[in-house]
């Protein structure tokens, strides 16, 4: 005890265990919602229009699953940089999530933390429902709550000696300068990184009495400043749209503030006038049933009326941010060969397997271009032309790497089955796309290079045959990533259907072979050997082009044309 009867030890073991209950409940909150939200959470997000409106009701739907607007702009950061949706887009989804952040603040400012270990309780029997998933998600989510509650009032009755400290009593008049109130929630948001969790420590604080409604409002804007840091730290590693995104977060919240701090006595007069009030109370009591309450109303005003005033601006703000910040320069393919594997996005593993699927499907486009830029080498090139090819698989091949990592990141054991299946069977597709590199590299350019080496020249008929070959291969590999992006096991059946048609090609080019072996020609056998084996290569490639279409488009697909490969045998 110090020589005002406090136990400094225990207030800030009360306060640290608080808040450590609160944050634990906001995540059990957050997971349930998530849970339960399942893939529409990436309807949610990723389907966005160029409607303001739409983009605000975005962010405030994805707020209100996940608990937590930094959260939801980091995932509009994480869009932002796959090209999901544009700077414009993302600046109404930033303005939706400080509307949807609003319920959260309402929610722990009512007086029910005496229902806590009820909620607990309740939600704890339900969570033993495993038969129903949906109960006990329900149940998980009510326990989550239960432990914001109990962290709320742990925190507030271990902070109810300051009502009689004097320091601390000095330090809230002081704040009648809101500079220092705005400091003080800036960096302790920084610090915890959840603007929720500094809202709750100033409820909890008001719920003892112990600060008045002006010394809220100063830390409610330090709580909107703080929370930037989160979504600046983001960005690190990330392309140059997503500091557009994050400065463009920062800039919101630094207007809001410039907004509102000029008006701070006429808020705090509304702010009265439309929240509960006890009159009949003792100035310390009467602080603690009314505070709570103007605080999370202030906070809901302060943002609603933000948002309200910056909407018709969305676009212009986005212009700005990139005018000041400068647009940057493009990243190369050799810095970022995957840019759409955003580790923002393993948070969800439905948004993170949408980002694998379209990184296959690149991967694949990199692949097929490669093809066709190696025949034409491979059949009348040089040297330097076929050396260079090689580089290309050296992308294909880190391309490839990256994916495998992003997969590997992803398969947790807390991942579900079917979304762990699905990214394992496009990893599998992957890997056939880069196989069909392997084949190029490894085999196709050394026959280039054996050509020029030998100083042969292949005719004009059969390049023509060779090249109707390779580019109905291209043309099928382009159609089997048109059914990877779409996950269309009817778009992966039209591939499987194209073999007759190759077949036949591949036919054309042996038996045109054949008929120019039987020819008086000098180095007859050599070219021979040399065309036989591209054309033995694009077969090859023929056939990881169906087993990546397969892979692609799910397990069913797959067992289909397994059993179809041992009836053939058989």
């Amino acid at each position: 005890m110090d020589e005002q009867g406090i136990s400094w030890a225990t207030m800030i073991m009360g306060l640290a265990g608080g808040l450590a209950l609160f944050l634990h409940g906001m995540t059990m909150m957050s997971t349930a919602l998530k849970a339960m939200a399942g893939s529409q959470l990436k309807t949610i997000m990723a389907r966005l229009t160029g409607n303001r409106l739409a983009a605000v009701a975005t962010g405030c739907v994805a707020t209100a699953v996940v608990q937590s607007s930094s959260i939801t702009t980091v995932i509009a950061i994480g869009f932002v940089s796959a090209g999901i949706i544009s700077l414009t887009q993302a600046i109404g989804v930033i303005l939706g999530a400080a509307v949807g952040t609003t319920v959260t603040a309402q929610i722990i400012a009512f007086k029910v933390t005496h229902y806590a270990f009820l909620l607990i309780a309740g939600g704890f029997i339900a969570t033993m429902l495993r038969g129903r998933p949906t109960v006990s998600r329900v149940g998980a989510m009510v326990m989550g709550l239960g432990v914001i509650f109990l962290g709320l009032d742990l925190m507030s009755s271990h902070m109810a000696p300051l009502r009689s400290h004097q320091p601390f009593l000095d330090l809230m008049a002081r704040m009648e300068n809101p500079l220092l109130g705005i400091i003080i929630g800036a960096v302790f948001t920084a610090l915890v990184q959840s603007s929720s969790a500094t809202l709750g420590v100033i409820i909890a604080l008001s719920a003892q009495g112990l600060i008045p409604l002006y010394a809220g409002l100063a830390l409610v804007f330090g709580a909107n400043v703080g929370t930037t840091i989160t979504a600046m730290l983001a960005t690190i590693g990330q392309p140059r749209a997503a500091l557009h995104t994050a400065l463009s977060y920062v800039a919101f919240k630094l207007i809001m503030v410039l907004i509102w701090l000029p008006l701070l006595g006429p808020l705090e007069q509304f702010t009265r006038a439309i929240s509960p009030t006890a009159e009949h109370l003792d100035e310390s009591d009467r602080l603690a049933y009314e505070v709570p309450r103007q605080v999370a109303n202030a906070h809901t005003i302060i943002n609603l009326g933000t948002v309200i005033i910056l909407l018709p601006f969305t676009g212009a703000l986005a212009w700005v941010v990139i005018r000041l910040s400068g647009p940057g320069r493009r990243q190369e393919e050799d810095e970022n060969v995957a840019p759409d594997l955003n580790p923002i996005l393993l948070e969800q593993p439905t948004l993170a397997v949408d980002a694998t699927r379209r990184e296959v499907v690149h991967l694949g486009e990199r692949v097929a271009r490669h093809l066709e830029q190696s025949m034409i080498a491979i059949i009348d090139g040089g040297e330097a032309r076929l050396q260079a090819l090689r580089q290309e698989d050296d992308r294909i091949d880190r391309h490839h790497e990256a994916l495998v990592e992003y997969v590997e990141r992803l398969l947790q054991p807390e991942l579900p089955p079917k979304t762990g299946m699905e990214a394992m069977h496009l990893l599998e597709a992957a890997d056939y796309l880069e196989s069909i590199g392997d084949v190029i590299d490894k085999d196709m350019i050394p026959l280039g290079l054996r050509r020029v080496e030998r100083d042969l020249q292949i005719s004009e008929e059969t390049q023509t045959r060779i090249h109707a070959l390779s580019e109905a291969v291209v043309q099928v590999l382009r159609e089997s990533l048109r059914a990877i992006a779409s996950n269309d096991e009817q778009a992966a059946d039209s591939v499987n259907a194209s073999k007759p048609e190759i077949r036949a090609l591949e036919r054309q080019v042996i038996e045109h072979q054949f008929r120019r072996l039987q020819a008086d020609a000098a180095k007859r056998v050599t070219a021979y050997t040399i065309e036989r084996d591209i054309t033995e290569a694009l077969r090859r490639i023929y056939s990881l082009t169906r087993r990546s279409a397969r892979a692609g488009c799910g397990s069913s697909v797959v067992r289909r044309y397994e059993e179809e490969n041992i009836a053939e045998n058989t």
